[in-house]
């Protein structure tokens, strides 16, 4: 069994999933940050960060009001 990271975000007010899996969280994170770069042209800075009710499983709000999320599956 290996772990793995999955991403979704919203984004403006959209849902978006990535169809994309992660050995790290810090590499989803790191995904994430660099999209908006790249995509949304910004550069936004973590606001505050909510492990749900497990710790696999953590929501994180950027300053501007968007958030994506990280969770963690195992194969």
């Amino acid at each position: 069994m290996s772990k793995k990271y999955i991403l979704q975000a919203i984004v403006d007010g959209d849902n978006i999933s990535f169809n994309k899996e992660f050995k790290t969280r810090q590499k989803a994170i790191d995904y994430m940050f660099n999209y908006y770069v790249f995509n949304e042209n910004q550069n936004v800075q973590l606001f505050e960060e909510y492990y749900k009710e497990n710790t696999h499983d953590v929501e994180y709000i950027l300053d501007n009001g968007d958030r994506f999320f990280i969770s963690r599956i195992i194969k």
